[in-house]
């Protein structure tokens, strides 16, 4: 189906386009608010800036997509496979993508506040400052994922593997991280106040430089490192040699 066709028919009522294929279709723009793109195949389409509030995408094809700035609130996208998509700025705000492929996605500066990510796989993505807070991620796979300067506050992350994740700078307070996998994750300067860290392997961190645990539960324990080239040695003070007392020769 082209564009033309399938914008016409939605202006007159109709809302099911589900298993179509619309590999590489052009819809910049497009109102396509509670439309029903189930099964459908949307590989390499171009979606930026469009309104697909309360969309069901579940078990759709978007992989390599541009939905940059687009509005995806409370979108369905539950096993929708977004593999290598670009989602720049988008809102995903109460999105439901449990099980959902966005491994090696774009998410930068995307809003995914209050979204259901259970399951996810966010391998790889660039998630660099998203809006996750009150996010749910149960169990969600982001490993190597770029999470610098993110917003996870209050998020619910029991059970992610992170492990190698780039958390620098992320904002992690009171967010729930039970049973979370840490492994080589980099939390230089990120904010984990009231954070839960309850059955987290710490001791593999690659940094907490800088990182704040107030009240956090389970906070690692900070190592002290010995920097011998930190230690002054006082160098031994010379002794000047002192000259033997003179002996004098009494004549008496």
């Amino acid at each position: 189906m082209e564009a033309k066709h399938l914008l016409e028919q939605y202006a007159k009522g109709e809302r099911n386009f589900s298993r179509l294929k619309l590999s590489g279709i052009f819809l910049t723009g497009a109102e396509l608010s509670e439309v029903n793109l189930i099964e459908s195949d949307l590989d390499g389409a171009v979606l930026d800036l469009a309104n697909l509030e309360g969309a069901e995408l579940n078990l759709t094809s978007l992989n390599g997509a541009n939905l940059s700035g687009s509005d995806l609130s409370q979108a369905n996208l539950n096993g929708a496979s977004l593999n290598r998509a670009s989602l720049i700025g988008a809102n995903l705000t109460e999105a439901f993508l449990i099980d959902a492929d966005l491994s090696e996605a774009i998410l930068l500066e995307a809003t995914l506040i209050r979204a259901f990510l259970t399951g996810a796989n966010l391998t790889k993505a660039n998630l660099n400052r998203a809006k996750f807070s009150n996010a749910f991620l149960t169990g969600a796979f982001l490993n190597g994922a770029n999470l610098s300067g993110a917003n996870l506050v209050e998020a619910d992350l029991t059970r992610a593997n992170l492990t190698g994740a780039n958390l620098t700078g992320a904002d992690l307070s009171r967010a729930n991280l039970t049973d979370a996998k840490l492994s080589w994750a980099n939390l230089t300067n990120a904010k984990l106040v009231g954070a839960d860290l309850t059955g987290t392997y710490l001791v593999t961190l690659r940094s907490i430089t800088g990182a704040d645990f107030t009240n956090a539960r389970n906070a690692p324990t900070p190592t002290v490192e010995h920097e011998e080239s930190k230690v002054e040695k006082s160098e031994p003070e010379e002794i000047e040699p002192q000259e033997p007392e003179s002996t004098q020769n009494s004549d008496r």
